[in-house]
């Protein structure tokens, strides 16, 4: 095999050169299969591999199962299948195999005719697959398979169904409360023919399914949502209908919006969110997109493995590569059958996997933890093996580093003190120039960074200096550094020092370590972080910046409520040198600030407020009202629920400000509020204040 990049794990043989040995060593004393696994001697290498796997883990079920007149024929055409073992073992972890293997011999025996029909099989592995889960019941799930089973036969679930692999429908038959299983009262299957039934949307309109129910805390008899009586008087209602009739909140809505896709034949999960519940659907393959989402924080409910955004574009990229991930994971299960009696072996086995494919994250965290374990890298060693995994997961830097973390422990211990820095270093090298499928938790990896190598206040300094210069070219990393640094450095004794980093990292040749300088380092990083769209980094900045803010106090009346906006995210669609990026933060609070674009067509000022609201008023206050007002003029406002559709709520050519903009009982769901001229003319566009109040929805 041909590498297209340095050997992963260790430079060692080939894996042409180990693959018969690994082979030999994959099998009993006589080179013949364990006993409990009767393979044929035709089968392919992988179905021989996999076939050993399957009984390393499940072997004694295996056994009984071979054993009982009940489930010896499922046994029989189950192991001499390669299409049913590559659903079991080619479609994610196994989590209880012996359960799987049960839950599936069960639906054979209730449907042995219909499964005999491809498309049924990969349904029922997937049953079997995910109601294996702890807690699953195993007696619901020949309910669940029965389910889609007759929606696909009677043409009542979207047509990507059938175009779908086992793993795919995994993320389909865990529908429910996520493998819920509760009918009077909960997400059981009544509501699942409900929701077939009755919300019928092209793929992409799933995203929105969820605002088919109205967001309410109280129903109309004033209970709330948080107790038990919100839903009694409705209790002759199947679940599905009533949310949608009587309301709820993020979770009831997400839910409804999850499972009116999943029971269409749709891929979906909710995901928890910081004091939210929103969700996700798949709208095509290798396209999952957020619905009901307020933030990038998100925890999925439903996942192959992990629970982050990033393993679940990974799971995409790994379980979607059919060919590669079989290639890869025969070598795995070599690997785990030969680590303990030869694990020089077992090393290679995993090189030889991670070679195969090398985005696959769970075969990187197994491999490591079986280095870290049984074979002691050296100095040396963890070297290579911390440059390959940042190499290989660059594009995915969170779960680079969630792999990174798992060696820098042994790696730091074995490296002398002066090049434990660089293993780290490395990591920023291989991530700055890649954005990554979503922003995550970066800065808790610089705080898990700085506190392994145990640095004093100088010497964390001096690596956040090396990172943010690495950094510094970084579209979407470079603003959550400074943030990061801010955060530890930039108060108390430290503040001078951490100033004075950004004025040399940043700071131009003739503006050197002064106030200008720092002022041009905060700029550029504050541009970057609203492109990023990160709120975090942004609302960090715009507080690092306070000293060079000069804010204008503009008394105003303000509408009812909360000041929506505050703590939100300023994106204008473009900046020059009239603008003064650490005044944006200010345009959004009481305070005031301002923001300038270049001359262009149709400019714009996009805020993504604190929190989801239904809207009072708005507020916009100019930052010339004279010679340069007209330039706002015609200012058009709109408002939106998620960034993407916008709803016109005001309209003027009258340039005296501030203009107060009444909203009561016209935007009642709003995140976005955009602030634009509407006018073909190329012209600058510049205001100092776009103050939104209403009422929190959660």
């Amino acid at each position: 095999m041909r590498r297209s990049k340095p050997t992963i794990l260790s430079c060692l043989a080939m894996m042409a050169m180990v693959l018969p040995a690994l082979c030999a060593g994959a099998t009993g004393n006589d080179g013949r299969n364990p006993a409990a696994v009767p393979a044929a001697s035709a089968a392919p290498e992988q179905l021989r591999l996999a076939l050993a796997e399957l009984n390393r883990v499940a072997g004694p079920a295996i056994v009984k199962m071979s054993a009982s007149s009940e489930t010896r024929w499922f046994m029989q055409d189950l192991l001499a299948s390669r299409d049913r073992i590559g659903d079991l073992m080619l479609s994610g972890p196994l989590l209880d195999p012996a359960k799987s293997l049960r839950i599936l011999a069960a639906i054979w025996k209730e449907d042995p005719k219909g499964i005999a029909n491809r498309q049924e099989q990969t349904t029922a592995a997937a049953v079997a697959l995910m109601f294996a889960k702890d807690g699953w019941p195993e007696d619901k799930a020949f309910k669940r398979y029965k389910f889609f089973r007759d929606a696909r036969v009677a043409g009542q679930l979207h047509p990507q169904f059938d175009t779908f692999e086992t793993w795919e429908k995994c993320f389909v038959v865990s529908a429910g409360s996520n493998g819920g299983w509760s009918d009077n009262g909960g997400w059981g299957d009544d509501s699942l023919v409900w929701l077939r039934d009755n919300v019928k949307l092209p793929a992409i309109a799933y995203l929105d399914a969820c605002w088919q129910a109205p967001y309410k805390l109280n129903n109309l008899f004033g209970d709330s949502i948080h107790g038990a009586n919100y839903y009694a008087p409705f209790s002759h209602e199947i679940h599905a209908e009533r949310v949608r009739d009587v309301g709820g909140v993020c979770g009831s809505l997400s839910h409804y919006g999850a499972n009116a896709a999943r029971a269409n034949g749709l891929p979906a999960t909710t995901m928890g969110e910081p004091g939210h519940c929103a969700y996700a659907v798949r709208v095509a393959r290798g396209d999952w997109r957020p619905g009901y989402s307020l933030s990038w924080q998100r925890g999925l409910h439903i996942s192959l493995w992990g629970s982050t955004w990033t393993q679940l574009i990974l799971q995409e990229k790994v379980l979607g590569d059919r060919a590669a991930y079989a290639d890869c994971m025969a070598h795995v299960w070599q690997a785990r059958a030969l680590k303990d009696k030869t694990p020089e072996l077992a090393e290679q086995a995993y090189a030889a996997a991670l070679e195969a494919q090398a985005l696959n994250f769970p075969v990187w965290t197994e491999s490591v933890d079986f280095l870290k374990s049984s074979r002691k890298p050296t100095a040396e060693s963890w070297e290579v093996i911390g440059a390959s995994i940042c190499t290989s997961l660059a594009a995915y830097p969170e779960a680079a580093w969630d792999v990174l973390s798992r060696a820098a422990d042994p790696a730091l211990k074995a490296l002398p003190a002066e090049r434990r820095a660089g293993f780290f270093l490395k990591y920023h090298e291989c991530i700055a120039k890649q954005n990554g499928p979503e922003m995550w938790e970066y800065e808790k990896a610089l705080d898990a960074q700085a506190k392994a190598l145990g640095e004093d206040a100088a010497g964390g300094l001096a690596f956040f200096e090396k990172v943010l210069a690495i950094e510094s070219g970084s579209k979407l990393w470079f603003a959550p550094t400074i943030a990061w640094g801010q955060k530890c450095f930039g108060q108390g004794p430290s503040a001078a020092g951490f100033f004075a980093v950004l004025g040399r990292v940043f700071a131009s040749a003739s503006s050197g370590g002064n106030a200008e300088g720092i002022q041009a380092a905060l700029g550029p990083a504050v541009i970057a972080a609203e492109k990023a769209g990160n709120i975090e980094a942004f609302q960090a900045l715009g507080k690092a910046g306070a000293s060079f803010r000069k804010p204008i106090h503009v008394a105003t009346e303000p509408f009812s409520g909360t000041l929506l906006s505050s703590g939100g995210l300023l994106q204008t669609s473009s900046t020059c040198q009239y603008d003064s990026p650490v005044n944006h933060w200010g345009v959004l609070e009481e305070d005031g600030g301002s923001f300038h674009t270049d001359k262009q067509v149709r400019p714009n000022a996009i805020v993504r407020l604190g929190k989801l609201g239904d809207v009072s008023g708005i507020v916009i206050l100019g930052s010339d009202y004279g010679q340069n007002g007209g330039r706002q003029m015609p200012l058009k406002v709109s408002v939106s629920p998620d960034g993407v559709a916008w709803s016109e709520v005001f309209r003027t050519t009258e340039q005296q400000g501030p203009w107060r903009i009444p909203l009561t009982g016209k935007a009642a769901r709003v995140l976005y509020v955009k602030a634009e001229r509407d006018d073909e003319r190329s012209e600058f566009f510049h205001l100092a204040g776009i103050r939104v109040y209403g009422r929190k929805l959660q």
